[in-house]
């Protein structure tokens, strides 16, 4: 009798004991995961931030005035593609391409 409820009072502080543990090791490992997802999506921002920086509005146009492009007003006209820079410098002519042209 008294055997078993030396049992009984052994499981009855063990079983919680060892399940305070087993929570305790899962949290850890889901901190550690969080930790691992901000800094993926630290460096997922900064390679989008690094992406707009090099394909923005304003570096096209620092590279345009670079090579002496300049911005061509353009209004939207159907079926007809304008090129929206052209080279400063370029002569007035009309360019034919494979016997077509302006």
């Amino acid at each position: 009798m008294f055997t078993s409820i030396y049992l009984l009072i052994f499981l009855i502080v063990s079983i919680p004991l060892i399940l305070n543990i087993r929570i305790n090791e899962l949290s850890n490992n889901i901190s550690e995961l969080n930790t691992e997802v901000f800094i993926l999506e630290r460096q997922k921002m900064q390679f989008n931030l690094k992406y707009n920086e090099k394909f923005s509005i304003s570096s096209i146009e620092k590279l345009s005035k670079i090579y002496s492009y300049e911005r061509l007003e353009i209004s939207q006209k159907i079926n007809k593609l304008e090129i929206p820079y052209k080279l400063k410098n370029q002569d007035k002519q009309n360019i034919a391409i494979l016997g077509f042209g302006k």
